[in-house]
């Protein structure tokens, strides 16, 4: 169908509707602004973004999907959590974003969070650790923030067998899309805070590196081998 064309043609990034106007919104411009900055730093030229319903809609065709976590909205039903947790496992990413803050790790979102959660199968999770490919998959990186900084970022670890050692999860509540959004005339919507605009650039670079750690997988984990591939190749 005509989903199916323009998702296969093109590289295009989704987020899980919430059906709440504003946060919707933010997911739609922050996906959108931060495709603008792919194309014009990497080799990514991401189509629009696509909202979806993951009870409906098919997932397969989306490398990495956004989703706010919004209490107030519906809980996903059990056909919804099947097929989240079938993307996950076939190679899909999901951000999972209660957009709380520092504080945020036992407000309403983070509760409805643990709900979804422990309807999928996942490896343990841990902060991202020193070293891990989310710090140097494009930009090296030592924090996460978004909108908002100073929480931890959680991802699986898992085995480096599965899924190319990929984590099919990120977990936040920094409220990246908000901290990516940008109007029509390419300004920031909404303030980073506390740091300003370093902290946005950060923010941004960090967008950057999720997405060539869900395009590319661990590949930059294999840097720290180089030397030893070319002394064999000497020899």
């Amino acid at each position: 169908d005509n989903a199916a064309i323009l998702a296969t043609l093109t590289t295009r990034f989704a987020y899980v509707a919430t059906g709440i106007a504003e946060i919707d919104d933010v997911s739609r411009t922050g996906l959108s602004g931060l495709g603008a900055v792919l194309t014009r730093r990497t080799a990514v030229d991401p189509g629009p973004p696509v909202e979806v319903d993951p009870e409906h809609d098919e997932l397969a065709f989306y490398p990495l999907i956004y989703w706010p976590i919004a209490p107030q909205g519906p809980r996903p039903s059990f056909t919804a959590m099947q097929r989240i947790g079938t993307y996950l496992k076939n190679g899909g990413t999901i951000v999972f974003d209660t957009r709380e803050g520092e504080g945020g790790g036992s407000g309403p979102a983070a509760l409805r969070l643990r709900e979804i959660l422990r309807q999928l199968n996942l490896a343990p999770l841990a902060p991202i650790p020193d070293g891990h490919v989310l710090t140097k998959a494009f930009y090296l990186l030592s924090e996460f923030p978004g909108r908002w900084t100073g929480a931890p970022v959680w991802v699986e670890l898992g085995d480096d067998r599965v899924n190319d050692g990929v984590s099919s999860v990120v977990i936040g509540s920094h409220d990246w899309a908000a901290a990516w959004a940008l109007d029509q005339n390419g300004r920031p919507m909404y303030a980073a805070v506390p740091g300003g605009e370093a902290q946005r650039e950060t923010a941004i670079r960090f967008g950057v590196n999720l997405v060539m750690y869900a395009l590319a997988g661990n590949y930059k984990a294999d840097q720290v081998h180089v030397e030893a591939i070319l002394e064999r190749l000497r020899r």
